[in-house]
């Protein structure tokens, strides 16, 4: 039914006076009187056109979409329907948001149109969409099926305002979804009243008038220009111009504040000011999210970038399908619906990607933790072997030379000791009392260390030096039974290692070789350079040990030793700390030995950190 139309302005002429009356202009519908022939955009007028349809055409039904005004329709003379209430007087006038449908007559094959058409409220008017004659099944079908489909955009639209709305509240970054959030609100509120759509909302709420709807619609469509910009800039805030923002916003705000405070009319006439406004906008977020995804800045830049650039098509033909500034005319009626769906299933994936990402560090971190409390399990396990062998040790080793030494005292004072008793004693009280001084400095690095968390601390330190001081403590015990300790460092030797860590080794491994050596024995400590490592041996010619003696050796377990050559109590515990923590330093330790041929523990440290 789009073409030329008899056109009659500032006229509401019934079919009657039509047959007398001359047409005093033809205008081309769809399209608006005030643009097409620059009449006065408010006002009333009359169209008139005539159809031949083929006979045997079965129900046939006249489909006028939303005039936005008031509308009377005569079919061959006859009163057939009425949107609005239709008045050249506006006080009386009433605007309205529906649909024609007018069965047309059957007993005929030419059908003679008369609309009259009244607007003293809407931007644009007279037909300004294209009336359709079809079968009137057809046609209710096909309306059904827009409405269906509009509603299910609007759904869909309603769901992802819900989905980013709380995304919003959940994330402390969710600017962006608040925004985003908002676009889908205003977009499903126009697509629920726009001319052409469902009405659903009009339709719910019959009370409302034209004027609110007009102004929930336009108000959604000129907040846009401050929404999308928003959204972009909250995301690549690095790469946006705050001023670039700030022009957008002022816009939308003198946008909407005339929406808020004028009439349709008035309001109507900015749509083009927001359609320049909205391909700016489209301008703007391409040239930000480029900048981000150069820089390197979001990797979320390519994934916002082609849904912008795949919805902007949608969203250019529907202001081309709008705009007074060409005359473009498109049958398809859910544009602007599609274009941000097409984006947001950009934006879905991102998220989704985002949270397939999370699940894979969390697995990778649950992985992780559990091989951690695996291996702080064993490290506890074996941290209470050892606090357990300490008890045993301070409950029965520390008290044994206490009691020798308060049996002394009580034989002294009881009865007349010669010098050389006393001195037997007193040897004996002596070897005791160095083997649990040696003893409690052990407890007391291994305790300070698990209370205090220390780490390795790598310094550089004279190795020489550290070897003779060692030397120096244990020369009362070793000169107790005639043992020569000597060393082949003539000259310093500087590392760089654990100083408590290297001293510990050290000090046990020249007591427990002086605990096991004959009297008048030799000890020999020597030390071998290599690039990246050096070899400190401690050798003695003691008692040795057996394979079966060596595997023991370092059960935590137990609390029990074998007794030195003189008798000397031991724990067993020095040994166990020089192993644990020369691995902490990537240490290592060997022993060799045999029984009766003497033992030589080698330690193997790193020179290079």
């Amino acid at each position: 039914m789009s073409g030329s139309w008899e056109f009659y302005y500032d006229q509401l002429l019934s079919p009657e006076r039509l047959t007398s009356t001359q047409p005093n202009d033809y205008i081309y519908v769809p399209g608006s009187w005030h643009r097409d022939q620059e009449y006065a955009l408010l006002g009333k007028a009359t169209y008139r056109r005539k159809v031949i349809i083929p006979k045997d055409k079965g129900a046939l039904m006249l489909y006028i979409p939303m005039i936005n005004s008031a509308s009377k329709v005569w079919i061959n003379g006859e009163f057939r329907s009425s949107s609005g209430t239709l008045s050249g007087d506006t006080e009386n006038y009433k605007a309205e948001l529906t649909n024609n449908f007018v069965p047309l007559p059957d007993n005929t094959d030419t059908l003679d149109i008369v609309i009259q058409v009244a607007n003293y409220s809407y931007f644009s008017s007279g037909l300004v969409s294209t009336p359709f004659i079809g079968k009137s099944a057809a046609l209710l079908k096909e309306k059904n099926l827009r409405n269906g489909i509009e509603n299910v955009f609007a759904g869909s639209l309603i769901a992802m305002f819900i989905y980013q709305f709380l995304l919003f509240f959940l994330y402390n970054r969710g600017k962006p979804n608040l925004w985003l959030a908002l676009i889908c609100l205003v977009v499903a509120i126009r697509s629920m009243t726009l001319n052409g759509g469902s009405f659903l909302l009009p339709n719910l709420f019959p009370d409302v008038s034209f004027e609110t709807w007009k102004k929930l619609e336009f108000g959604g469509v000129y907040i846009a220009v401050a929404l999308f910009p928003l959204y972009v800039h909250h995301l690549f805030e690095s790469s946006s111009s705050k001023l670039v923002v700030r022009i957008f916003l002022i816009t939308a705000a003198v946008l909407v504040t005339c929406v808020i405070f004028t009439k349709q009319y008035v309001y109507g006439q900015l749509l083009d000011v927001c359609h320049v406004a909205l391909v700016l906008t489209f301008i703007y977020a391409i040239v930000t999210i480029v900048r981000a995804w150069i820089k390197k800045r979001s990797h979320d830049s390519k994934y916002i970038f082609f849904g912008v650039i795949a919805s902007f098509p949608f969203i250019l033909l529907e202001i081309l399908k709008n705009t007074a500034l060409v005359n473009f005319d498109i049958k398809f009626g859910y544009l602007v619906e599609l274009g941000l769906l097409v984006f947001l299933i950009f934006q879905v994936y991102m998220l989704a990607r985002h949270y397939a990402n999370s699940y894979k560090s969390l697995e990778v971190i649950n992985r992780e933790l559990e091989v951690e409390i695996t291996e702080r399990t064993h490290e506890l396990v074996d941290s209470n072997k050892i606090k357990d062998r300490l008890l045993s040790i301070i409950s029965h080793d520390v008290k044994s030379p206490l009691n020798n030494l308060r049996g002394l005292i009580s034989l002294h004072e009881s009865t007349n000791l010669s010098q050389h008793e006393f001195n037997q004693f007193i040897k004996q009280i002596d070897s005791n009392l160095s083997s649990t001084n040696s003893m409690v400095e052990n407890i007391l690095f291994w305790t300070a260390r698990q209370r205090k968390g220390e780490k390795v601390k790598i310094e550089k330190f004279d190795l020489k030096e550290l070897v003779e001081n060692n030397i120096n403590q244990a020369q009362n015990i070793a000169a107790s039974k005639s043992i020569i300790v000597n060393h082949n460092l003539s000259q310093p030797l500087h590392i760089q290692s654990d100083y408590g860590i290297i001293n510990l080794v050290v000090r046990n491994l020249v007591a427990n070789a002086i605990k096991f050596s004959h009297n008048g024995g030799k000890i020999e400590i020597k030390v071998e350079q290599a690039p990246d490592h050096i070899i400190l041996a401690v050798t003695d010619q003691g008692i040795g040990m057996s394979k079966e003696q060596i595997n023991k050796l370092f059960n935590t377990d137990r609390a029990t030793s074998t007794k030195g050559t003189a008798a000397e109590q031991g724990t067993g515990l020095g040994l166990n700390l020089a192993r644990d923590y020369l691995q902490e330093i990537d240490g290592k330790l060997k022993i060799h030995s045999a029984e009766g041929k003497g033992s030589s523990f080698e330690v193997t440290l790193r020179t290079k950190y």
